[in-house]
C-alpha cells in the first residue's frame, strides 16, 4: 500500500506527475466508501444470491475479491487502498503509513462496513428470513458472521454434527491473514502503484483466500467485515468477535515484519539519463576550466618584454638582416640613375 506521506505519482500518457497527498479528512472519507462498498456488495451477494437463483458456491465467494478489486481501482489512489484494518496496521509497520492516522484509517473502516451491514439488515424483507429457512432477521444474517465451534460455518451448515477448535481457527485465521497482508503490500511495490495492477492481484488473493478459509472462519481476513457482521448478528457473534480482532492484526504484524526484514523498500531511484547528462556537463565544465587554466598559464608563462629596436636605430632599419640573392643584385642595380623620358637605366 502506497505511503500516504510521500507525494503520489500520477501516469497520465506515460508522463509521470508529482501530486500532493491526499488531506486525512479525505483519505477518512476514501477508507469509509470503501469498506462500505465491499461490505455491501460481499454481504449483499452471500445474503441474497441464492434466494431466486442457486449460484456456485465459490462464485459466491469470490465476489468479496471482486469488491476488493473494485475499491482498490476506485480509492487506491487516495488513500493507499486499505479498507481492512490489519493491511493498515502491517501498512504502519512498514513505514507506508503514519502511526497517528491508523486510529482514523481504523474508524473509518469500521464505520463504512457497519454502515453497509446496517442498510442490508434493514432492506431485508420481512418474510424472506422465513422463506430461506430461517427465524429471523438476525438469523438470516447470522450466516453471514464469523465464528468458531458449532458457530462457525461448517458448524452451521452441519448443525453442530461438526464443530472447530479455537486453536484451529486461530492459526488458520493468522496465516491466512498473514499471506493476504503480505500480498497486499508486496502487490503496491513491484506494481510501482499501478491501480490495474495491484487491484488485480490483491482482490484475486483475498478472494482466494477467503474461499480458502470461509468453512472454518467465515473467511473474513478482515476485522471491519467481522465486526459489521457481528453487529447485526445473534449475541454469540459478538462474543467471539475478539479472535477476529486478534488472529487478522497477528497475522499483518507477522507479514509486515517479513516484510520490513526480508524485502525492505528500496532507496529512491533517480533517473539515469538525467544523472548522465549531469555528470556530462560536469565533467565538460571541468575540462574548460582545465583547459582556461593551461591556457592562462601559457599565456602568462610566454609573456616576454619584447626589445626596443627603435631606441638603439634611429632609422629603423634593423642592423643584420638576410642577405639578399646575388641573381637580384646582378639584373638590378638600386643605384641607377633613371631618366624621366627613357624607359631604362642610363648607366654612366
Amino acid at each position: 500500500m502506497s505511503s500516504q506521506t510521500d507525494t503520489v505519482a500520477v501516469d497520465l500518457d506515460d508522463t509521470e506527475l508529482e501530486t500532493p497527498p491526499a488531506g486525512l479528512f479525505t483519505r477518512f472519507a476514501a477508507e469509509f466508501l470503501g469498506t462500505f462498498i465491499l461490505v455491501f456488495i460481499g454481504f449483499g451477494v452471500t445474503l441474497y444470491a441464492g434466494v431466486l437463483l442457486n449460484p456456485d458456491e465459490t462464485l459466491r465467494l469470490l465476489s468479496w475479491g471482486v469488491a476488493l478489486l473494485v475499491v482498490i481501482a476506485l480509492f487506491g489512489r487516495v488513500s493507499g487502498g486499505h479498507f481492512n484494518p490489519a493491511v493498515t496496521l502491517g501498512a504502519a509497520i512498514t513505514g507506508r503509513t503514519s502511526w497517528p492516522d491508523v486510529l482514523v484509517y481504523w474508524v473509518g473502516q469500521l464505520a463504512g462496513g457497519a454502515a453497509a451491514a446496517g442498510l442490508l439488515y434493514l432492506t431485508i424483507p420481512s418474510g424472506l428470513p422465513t422463506a430461506v429457512g430461517a427465524a429471523s432477521q438476525k438469523a438470516m444474517f447470522t450466516k453471514v458472521a464469523s465464528g468458531y465451534g458449532e458457530h462457525s460455518i461448517v458448524g452451521q451448515l452441519t448443525t453442530g454434527a461438526v464443530t472447530t477448535e479455537l486453536v484451529q481457527v486461530l492459526l488458520v485465521e493468522v496465516v491466512a491473514t498473514a499471506l493476504f497482508v503480505g500480498v497486499a503490500l508486496m502487490a503496491q511495490r513491484w506494481a510501482r502503484g499501478t491501480r490495474g495492477t495491484t487491484a488485480v492481484v490483491t482482490g484475486l488473493a483475498y478472494g482466494a483466500l477467503s474461499l480458502t478459509t470461509y468453512s472454518l472462519t467465515g473467511g473474513a481476513l478482515n476485522p471491519a467485515r467481522a465486526t459489521a457482521a457481528a453487529i447485526f448478528s445473534e449475541g454469540w457473534a459478538v462474543g467471539q468477535l475478539w479472535l477476529f480482532w486478534v488472529a487478522p492484526l497477528v497475522g499483518a504484524a507477522i507479514a509486515a515484519l517479513l516484510v520490513t526484514v526480508f524485502a525492505p523498500d528500496p532507496l529512491p531511484v533517480y533517473d539515469l539519463d538525467d544523472e548522465d547528462e549531469d555528470e556530462e556537463y560536469a565533467q565538460e565544465d571541468a575540462t574548460d576550466a582545465d583547459d582556461e587554466g593551461h591556457r592562462l598559464e601559457l599565456e602568462e608563462d610566454s609573456e616576454e618584454p619584447e626589445e626596443d629596436h627603435s631606441a638603439e636605430d634611429p632609422t629603423g632599419i634593423p642592423e643584420a638582416g638576410p642577405a639578399r640573392d646575388d641573381a637580384f643584385t646582378e639584373d638590378y642595380d638600386a643605384t641607377a640613375d633613371y631618366d624621366e623620358d627613357d624607359t631604362g637605366p642610363a648607366r654612366s
